[in-house]
Formats: structure tokens, C-alpha cells, sequence
């Protein structure tokens, strides 16, 4: 989907995160922490409207598990912590460079409609460059 853009990516640090199997998680998401479940590593979900401490952004496709055709283990999900990283974002709410990330729904917007605040390690990301590729909209933002 955005292998063109992979280039202009740099991520410093990642963890890894379980993916619950009833979860279905798209890459280049900003994503966050279930604190509800007690796991190592950290269970992951999509970034929720209103919370501000993010865990990262989501390096690939997470496919919700079809119980008919594969194993009910959880699966791992690369999420990159700091950097130079990827977001997709909304298009018709673009975001203004050098702006503190503001996400709805795990996507970048700048109109104000979503959460803002945001933080990862304690740190607010910057939006650095807006991206398109292939007609999707992307911003690179700085993660420190």
C-alpha cells in the first residue's frame, strides 16, 4: 500500500505488541496501550478518541483471526516508538506542519475533531512533512 514512502520513514526505537485475535489493526495507525489486560508484552488496540498516551504507530496489517482457518493465539505487532514515522492521515482534514499530532481514530486530522494532547514516552510528536503516494494522504511526523 505506501511501500514507496518506506524511504522517508526512520524509526529509532520499536517494541513489539499483542494483537488481540478478534482485533483487526491497519499499519501506519497510531495506536495505544490496553491497560486493561495485563500482558508482556502489552496488549495493543487503536489509538481511542479522548485518551492522550499513545504507544506508537502500528508498522503493518493486523487481520482479525477467522477461528475457522487459523490458531486463537494472539498474534505480535511492530510498533515503532521514535522517529521519524509514518501516520496516515485524513485528507480532508489535513494537519499544519510543525504542529503538535493531533489523531481520530489512530489517523492524523487537523480541524480540531480530534484528540490533542497527545503524547508517547511522556513527549508531544510534531508533524514534520504531509506525504501522498498512490492518492493516500500521509504525514511524517517526529517521535522523540
Amino acid at each position: 500500500m505506501a511501500t514507496p514512502v518506506y524511504g522517508k520513514q526512520f524509526i529509532r526505537f520499536a517494541e513489539t505488541g499483542l494483537v488481540d485475535d478478534a482485533v483487526s489493526l491497519s499499519q501506519f495507525r497510531v495506536v495505544e496501550i490496553d491497560v486493561a489486560a495485563a500482558t508482556e508484552p502489552p496488549t495493543i488496540n487503536l489509538m481511542q478518541d479522548g485518551n492522550s498516551a499513545a504507544f506508537g504507530v502500528l508498522q503493518q496489517d493486523v487481520d482479525a483471526v477467522d477461528p475457522d482457518k487459523a490458531t486463537t493465539g494472539q498474534r505480535l505487532g511492530t510498533v515503532a516508538t521514535s522517529g521519524l514515522l509514518l501516520v496516515m492521515g485524513d485528507d480532508q482534514k489535513k494537519c499544519t506542519v510543525n504542529s503538535a499530532l493531533e489523531t481520530k481514530d489512530g489517523v492524523a486530522v487537523g480541524d480540531g475533531s480530534g484528540t490533542t494532547g497527545l503524547t508517547v514516552n511522556g513527549t508531544t510528536p510534531i508533524v514534520r512533512q504531509e506525504v501522498y503516494i498512490g492518492g493516500e494522504y500521509y504525514v511524517l511526523v517526529s517521535f522523540t
